[in-house]
């Protein structure tokens, strides 16, 4: 069993440490395969649909709709404050307990949920000012 006050200690140290929290990375996703046919532009997509259904969506446009979904998403992060993101960081990214942090933060464990759902709420709202988000939740 791990001594519980070592863990906090070392918890405090990468508080101290202001360990990073969770950016948006922003990386190149290769979507070949997502598709039947592999189209380069919204152009190409419609000249090959069938008549009477939809095109297949193109590279072109399938890159720029998941680029607004990534700025959406860091728009968001940059919104909550720096101990909200730290917060998310080391329950979501680290994995760390919901009891663990709270202890750490000389916090009651209900007081901690409380604010975590918060959070969590917050981060929903944020995410939904933006019509990209809705759309692609179907809302």
């Amino acid at each position: 069993m791990i001594d519980p006050i070592g863990g906090e200690e070392i918890f405090n140290r990468l508080k101290l440490l202001k360990f990073p929290s969770l950016r948006p990375v922003r990386t190149r996703n290769s979507i070949q395969g997502l598709n039947q046919r592999h189209f380069e532009t919204e152009i190409e997509a419609v000249l090959h649909a069938r008549p009477g259904f939809e095109p297949d969506i193109s590279t072109e446009l399938h890159e720029q709709k998941h680029e607004e979904l990534r700025l959406a998403v860091e728009d968001m992060f940059n919104q909550l404050t720096e101990e909200e993101q730290w917060i998310y960081h080391m329950l979501v990214d680290i994995g760390l307990s919901m009891r663990f942090v709270a202890r750490a933060l000389n916090m009651p464990k209900t007081t901690f949920a409380r604010r975590r759902d918060a959070l969590a709420d917050k981060m929903r709202k944020l995410l939904l000012e933006h019509k990209i988000v809705r759309d692609k939740l179907g809302l």
